[in-house]
């Protein structure tokens, strides 16, 4: 590989990375408030970028607007989904693996049904190349990049610096404790959910313009996210940072540098060995 071969693939791996970490901080933050693992998440991430796609091409709304309407969109159905279908699971084990296999199916037909099974295109984020090193790096993968650090950013102060975010990560830590100091826990879960599905609809439309757009795309990012959440430590955003940009980058250049097949094995590779290492994950607690 040469120098340009190597800047490419760099750069569609961080763009690949950023977008994994979207899926998996909405699958950490459900994870940690309601206690279920989500498994309808990437039909979620897959809506989203049909509903921007809507928006955008058949309508003609603004691709920047669309987007924007489309995580709203996400996060209000997120909330509907919470109160009639996973919260009376919530705390359980089998019933929301149930319920989240039957979603997937529902989101996945409709789909079809309503978009079909030829894949589709959202425009691109920006149009023309960067030059690094004498390398073409296309606008859209730094755009992409951008919108989900900043993404990240906002969701680290929401927790952290406001009291609605707060009052998240006291419920995360101990739910019993946050209901005794008056903490609603279906309120929790609903803005849990909200924000989760809001930011999957954002991966799913940054997947979109870049990539393509079919009925089946969310299956892959979920299998990422849920690596990333082993991989990085439960409930641990800078462990979401970081796993998904190591899968990122292994998806970006280890099919320009060797078989693709090696590519697709190696996650879970280094899954295992740091699992062996260390159970709890690279950030995650002891």
């Amino acid at each position: 590989m040469d120098a340009s071969a190597w800047i490419q693939a760099i750069a569609n791996g961080f763009a690949l990375g950023w977008m994994y970490v979207l899926i998996a901080l909405g699958l950490t933050l459900i994870l940690s408030i309601m206690g279920i693992l989500q498994l309808a998440h990437g039909e979620v991430y897959m809506i989203g970028a049909y509903v921007t796609y809507f928006l955008c091409v058949s309508l003609g709304v603004n691709l920047y607007v669309s987007m924007a309407l489309s995580m709203i969109v996400m996060a209000v159905f997120g909330i509907i989904l919470e109160k009639f279908l996973f919260r009376p699971a919530q705390r359980q084990v089998l019933p929301p693996i149930v319920i989240s296999l039957g979603l997937t199916l529902i989101l996945m037909s409709f789909a079809v049904t309503t978009f079909g099974l030829k894949e589709k295109s959202i425009p691109r984020l920006a149009e023309g190349s960067l030059m690094f090193f004498d390398s073409a790096v296309p606008k859209d993968r730094i755009i992409a990049v951008g919108f989900a650090v900043a993404l990240l950013i906002l969701v680290y102060l929401f927790l952290k610096r406001t009291k609605y975010g707060q009052a998240m990560i006291a419920s995360a830590q101990s739910p019993e404790g946050a209901l005794l100091r008056g903490i609603n826990p279906n309120r929790m879960s609903s803005l849990a959910m909200a924000i989760g599905c809001a930011l999957a609809a954002a991966g799913g439309t940054l997947a979109g313009s870049i990539l393509m757009l079919n009925p089946s795309m969310g299956t892959f990012p979920l299998m990422k996210g849920l690596v990333i959440i082993v991989l990085g430590g439960m409930g641990s955003l800078l462990g979401a940072a970081v796993g998904g940009i190591i899968l990122g980058l292994i998806d970006g250049i280890l099919p320009v540098a060797f078989e693709p097949g090696i590519a697709s094995v190696a996650p879970f590779i280094i899954v295992i060995i740091i699992l062996l290492v260390k159970p709890q994950g690279l950030f995650g607690h002891e």
